[in-house]
């Protein structure tokens, strides 16, 4: 194993993460916890725009809040899968 500054065997890259200001950690959990819930508005808000244009009460603003909540889950996994490799 190859001895580096640090003496965990680990390179500069690993340093430079945990060397990462305060706002930049925050920054990133915030666009992460904002971002669900926007995504879920939006697909709402969409089907409402679109059930009053085209006079089908219910239906599109049912069917687009759950494909936003399918598409604001898997941004979320994508989200845990860049925290966790962030964190190695």
């Amino acid at each position: 194993m190859v001895e580096t500054e640090n003496r965990t065997g680990k390179g500069q890259g690993d340093r430079a993460t945990n060397n990462e200001p305060n706002y930049l950690k925050f920054s990133k959990y915030a666009a992460a916890a904002l971002e669900f819930p926007s995504t879920v508005l939006g697909g709402m808000f969409l089907g409402y725009l679109l059930d009053s244009y085209f006079n089908v009460s219910p239906w599109l603003t049912t069917i687009l809040t759950f494909v936003a909540l399918i598409g604001a889950f898997a941004r979320l996994f994508q989200w845990l899968s860049y925290f966790s490799r962030d964190k190695k």
